[in-house]
């Protein structure tokens, strides 16, 4: 049930209960490309506007099935700006982390910290132009 937008839409509608969301992982999303009914930037804002998003996976990709490889966040076929902004735009207040981050000369601290300063850019970016549009 747990491959799609709309196998999402509808075990939340069997579930029905404020207490149960998503854990929404951008690169399964990514992976997963037109096979998963609708887009990223879609599906953040219809389950953000219901806050069913619970956590979110930061991830990129090379490009969705067959083929894809795991990327930095700035290096996939994904702006991840959009990403955020949507995040920013549903007013999401979840949690936000790295997920399945590359590794940098044999070093998964220096990913990790590089991934988890990128997401703190795109949330400030995110942040900024909410303020500048209001």
């Amino acid at each position: 049930i747990f491959s799609s937008f709309e196998g999402y839409k509808r075990a939340l509608e069997i579930a029905d209960s404020p207490n149960i969301g998503i854990c929404l992982c951008v690169g399964c999303w990514l992976e997963g490309g037109d096979l998963m009914g609708r887009d990223i930037l879609d599906t953040i804002h219809y389950f953000g506007a219901q806050r069913k998003i619970f956590k979110v996976h930061m991830r990129n990709v090379s490009a969705p099935l067959p083929s894809f490889v795991e990327t930095f966040l700035d290096n996939g076929y994904m702006d991840m700006y959009p990403v955020m902004k949507a995040l920013h735009d549903v007013a999401f207040d979840g949690v936000v982390i790295p997920d399945h981050v590359p590794v940098i000369n044999n070093d998964s601290k220096t990913s990790q910290a590089y991934t988890i300063g990128y997401i703190r850019a795109l949330l400030e970016r995110a942040r900024d132009f909410g303020k500048a549009s209001s």
